[in-house]
């Protein structure tokens, strides 16, 4: 299943299955919740409410327009992050062997990771600030795991069995203020920008998403190839990471996410400039059989403007 949190109308939460790469449709009668999507894979019928909504769509479908009968484009709805509240959005660093040689690092003998705060969660097509202190803005695709069940302590053969799907994820990145930070020691505020997790458009089944390390990975700006890898190249395989991070207990919704591999803006030789994000530039995350995710950078002041305009109705 392919499945999609989104507002037809504003503040109005839906649970929609992907009809096509192009179409969702509400499933109806799902409750929602502060974890919908969560929720409606623990109901034992979910694949076959999944499976007669999305049917139910193609046969009404007309000439791909939208309507009132609970399908639309994509295009057409806000579409919400997959996950809306969890507890831990763990990211790797320095896992993709292609980017830990250009950044000339070394292997890392165990999973280095950071925390990102859910604050920076946004969804498909939502837009990416670009904060005023900030002077280096960067991209990196990456693959997001997200757990379904709690554990602790799972062994590394059935760390699959806790995952209830995959998604696209962008790890944006301040790196003038993350390599400050990371010469005292830590990271923190140069990943953690309200908008720098963009995630989704779906949450793709295991069943569905394909075997998680081979899957093509890909990042476009301004339909510009700047990265272009596969999740083969991870030092340390999805399985391996549920498993290390489950020496913490990891609860429904906990994301960890893959590192990214080569082709960031911050390690281009010999001029990193032409490549580093800037307000208009648009950007496509792309992870095979799990869609393609796209967002805009827009100024901080823009984005503000543009909020009190909203709130005044203008």
């Amino acid at each position: 299943m392919k499945l999609v949190r989104f507002q037809q109308k504003t503040g109005e939460n839906r649970i929609g299955v992907m009809v096509d790469a192009n179409h969702v449709t509400e499933i109806p009668g799902v409750k929602v919740s502060s974890e919908p999507l969560l929720e409606f894979l623990n109901d034992p019928k979910a694949e076959s409410k999944a499976r007669l909504a999305a049917d139910s769509a193609k046969k009404n479908l007309n000439g791909g327009k939208q309507n009132e009968r609970g399908y639309w484009r994509l295009d057409s709805v806000t579409v919400l992050p997959p996950i809306a509240h969890p507890t831990k959005i763990i990211c790797m660093g320095g896992n993709f062997s292609d980017h830990l040689a250009e950044g000339s690092s070394s292997l890392p003998p165990f999973p280095i990771s950071f925390l990102k705060a859910p604050t920076s969660l946004v969804g498909h097509r939502a837009p990416v600030i670009y904060p005023r202190k900030v002077k280096l803005l960067d991209y990196e695709v990456e693959l997001a795991t997200v757990i379904g069940k709690e554990c602790k302590d799972v062994p590394r053969k059935d760390a699959l069995d806790y995952v209830a799907g995959f998604s696209v994820f962008n790890d944006i990145s301040a790196r003038d203020i993350q390599f400050a930070e990371m010469k005292r020691g830590f990271c923190n505020l140069g990943k953690n920008f309200d908008t720098f997790g963009p995630m989704g458009p779906c949450l793709v089944t295991p069943d569905q998403a394909g075997n998680p390390d081979n899957l093509g990975m890909e990042l476009r700006v301004n339909g510009q190839i700047r990265q272009l890898s596969s999740t083969k190249k991870m030092v340390f395989k999805v399985r391996e990471l549920v498993e290390f991070f489950s020496s913490m207990t990891l609860e429904p919704g906990d994301i960890i996410t893959s590192g990214t591999p080569s082709g960031v803006a911050i390690y281009r030789k010999p001029d990193k400039e032409p490549y580093l994000l800037r307000p208009g530039d648009g950007i496509e995350a792309k992870v095979e059989n799990l869609g393609c995710l796209q967002n805009t950078v827009v100024d901080a002041q823009r984005a503000y403007n543009t909020a009190l305009s909203l709130r005044s109705g203008n």
